[in-house]
């Protein structure tokens, strides 16, 4: 188990994220209080080898790799203490996990709010991804945030070029080394634009992994499926290019102001306190 584990928070960002930064992570309460110590890691050729780099120099026992337009709420991090030492229990060989997460099924584990996909789930609020009662096995994790335990050995490939599907490949090389992938249910805020196409930034990245996981392939990920059938990139841009023309208002490209609001209104912070009080991890005011 990890009792009072020492987390670390990396992000990779530009010289021009710097506002993004100040309204979405650096605002997160244990952040921002210094509770949580964090690392910007600036102007970085790809996230995967900037991550690696992280990895290999960081001290403390979990390292959670998050994008700059993440917000953790209240008792996010006293929360994700108590699920490691849940899923420690449950899995001694974990590794990796994520907050929104594929499984073998196909399915979608883990709750977030993603501004860019907001419109499309009004019955919930905004929030995507289903409930998880225990830590499920995963076979690709999103990008958006991913925990890693520092002592499994497990680490992003510093040659995966870009910014994409480094989420994928981890989960990958924690299978190859023999280590599990789970998704885990820990509501945050992703406060992020839609993304209304596949660039040739993407393109490297998915070319990459074909070539390095040829014989593992398909694996789905929270983007589409990666496989070796040449035809199915193509067409997802071409899907995305028509959406992005015809269908734009199904999407949101305004972020939020305030993402403490957007927790608070959807209650993400009682929610993630409620849970710990049942455990008996929390007492709260």
């Amino acid at each position: 188990m990890f009792p009072g584990a020492s987390f670390h928070v990396y992000t990779c960002a530009r010289s021009t994220d710097v506002e993004i930064l100040d309204r979405d992570l650096r605002r997160s309460p244990a952040i921002a209080r210094g509770d949580v110590k964090l690392t910007v890691l600036w102007n970085q050729p790809s996230a995967s080898g900037a991550y690696a780099r992280a990895i290999a120099s960081a001290k403390e026992d979990i390292l959670i790799f998050a994008h700059c337009d993440v917000f953790f709420p209240e008792y996010w991090f006293e929360r994700l203490n108590s699920e490691i030492g849940r899923l420690t229990q449950q899995d001694s060989r974990w590794a990796v996990a994520g907050m929104s997460s594929v499984t073998a099924a196909g399915d979608v584990v883990g709750r977030t709010w993603d501004a860019s996909l907001a419109p499309l789930f009004p019955e919930t609020g905004g929030i995507h991804g289903g409930e998880l009662k225990v830590p499920v096995r995963v076979v690709s994790v999103d990008e958006l945030a991913i925990i890693v335990r520092r002592d499994s050995g497990v680490s992003f490939d510093p040659l995966l070029p870009e910014f994409h599907l480094y989420g994928a490949d981890i989960v990958l090389e924690a299978e190859r080394l023999g280590r599990s992938c789970y998704g885990l249910d820990l509501p945050l805020i992703h406060n992020a634009k839609a993304q209304l196409s596949l660039g040739r930034d993407y393109v490297r990245a998915y070319r990459y992994m074909v070539r390095k996981w040829r014989d593992r392939l398909p694996v789905q990920t929270t983007c589409g499926t990666i496989t070796r059938n040449p035809f199915v990139l193509p067409m997802r841009r071409l899907r995305m290019r028509h959406k992005a023309m015809f269908r734009r208002s199904t999407y949101s490209t305004q972020r939020a102001s305030d993402p403490s609001a957007i927790s608070k209104e959807l209650g993400m912070d009682r929610m993630l306190a409620a849970s710990l009080s049942e455990n008996g991890c929390l007492t709260p005011a």
